[in-house]
């Protein structure tokens, strides 16, 4: 089995389009086999090298396949981070691109959170917002991102709307 074959093992393949967030976390664990401490290793720890024994890994999907290259979503959680992380392969398993996508970050009593949606055209629409924990959200602070994987696989900003 090739390096590339034993890492889209974990992730099941989904259609587009796809919504990335904590409310389908537990969606996305129950359709997959958990990472085995090995592949955490060898794999994850490569793409990971600030990731510690505490960090959490849970495979969430694939995209579809494309020609030149692979495109698997995993979440890393850690201490007050969680985070939906979409990385690009080349058809020998190495990364082409790897960028966070979706996530909550709790920081001095800010809690900042985003959502994905990845699109057919591989658009990736993200929306982030932030509230202190004693305030209502306001959700016309928020701000929306894109990012699109292009032809090759490489993952690149395309935009920001205020």
């Amino acid at each position: 089995m090739s390096r590339l074959e034993k890492i889209l093992h974990y992730f099941p393949e989904v259609s587009l389009p796809v919504m990335v967030s904590e409310e389908h976390l537990s969606e996305f664990e129950a359709m997959s086999d958990p990472f085995p401490q090995l592949f955490v290793e060898e794999v994850l720890y490569e793409w990971e090298p600030e990731a510690d024994e505490m960090t959490e890994f849970i495979p969430c999907f694939r995209l579809p396949k494309e020609e030149k290259f692979d495109t698997v979503v995993y979440w890393r959680g850690s201490l007050l981070r969680y985070d939906f992380i979409l990385v690009t392969l080349d058809k020998s398993g190495q990364v082409i691109g790897r960028k966070v996508i979706a996530g909550t970050i709790v920081r001095e009593g800010v809690i900042s959170r985003s959502v994905a949606s990845i699109e057919p055209d591989l658009t990736i629409n993200i929306v982030a917002g932030q509230v202190a924990s004693d305030e209502e959200y306001d959700g016309t602070l928020s701000k929306i991102y894109s990012m699109e994987v292009l032809a090759g696989g490489e993952i690149i900003f395309t935009g920001e709307e205020v």
